[in-house]
């Protein structure tokens, strides 16, 4: 990928998400609040901005509803990915939504120091893998159900990056065996 396809003007989607409930994190800036308007653009019923700080998580609501001229849509929900406790609260207040038709696990840090969760677990680890991964595992038996309900298949999308790229080849690779 080069700098310039960054520039390269993409149509916008059309599809129809009347009646859906789709749950973004990291949804107050960026690649989240993008495809956090789309939804409510596109006649989602609700989207859940799960954000890690609520100011800006209400900050991007405003913003999606002046822009879209929908009120109503968005709900901000408190998610903080480096924190298991928050992941598993939020995971348990999605589990009573009447449906849910699509999780877009878009949260992601990219550290440039070393730094630890209080878990223990370093915070781009624990971001981007350990609470990805939970939050995905958590979700998938409401979607499931849902799918089953209305017959509209779920969707759990997990958004990534190129930052692997970065990496000099210098680094050996971590290997690793699970034979004993």
């Amino acid at each position: 990928m080069s700098i310039l396809d960054q520039f390269t003007r993409l149509s916008l989607p059309d599809c129809s998400f009347a009646n859906q409930t789709i749950v973004i994190t990291g949804a107050n800036t960026g690649l989240g609040l993008e495809a956090a308007r789309h939804f409510v653009r596109l006649g989602a019923s609700k989207v859940i901005l799960g954000c890690r700080n609520a100011a800006s998580g209400a900050a991007a609501m405003v913003d999606i509803s002046s822009s879209t001229g929908r009120d109503d849509v968005c709900e901000v929900w408190e998610l903080d990915m480096a924190d298991f406790t928050s992941i598993h609260r939020f995971v348990q207040r999605a589990s009573a939504l009447e449906r849910l038709d699509a999780v877009v696990a878009n949260a992601g840090v990219a550290k440039v120091r070393h730094s630890m969760t209080t878990a223990g677990i370093e915070t781009t680890i624990a971001v981007n893998v350990v609470g990805t991964f939970l939050l995905a595992i958590g979700s998938l038996p409401l979607l499931r159900k849902s799918t089953a309900q209305t017959g509209i298949p779920g969707h759990l999308v997990i958004v990534s990056s190129g930052v692997h790229k970065w990496v000099r080849n210098e680094i050996a690779p971590l290997s690793f065996s699970l034979m004993s």
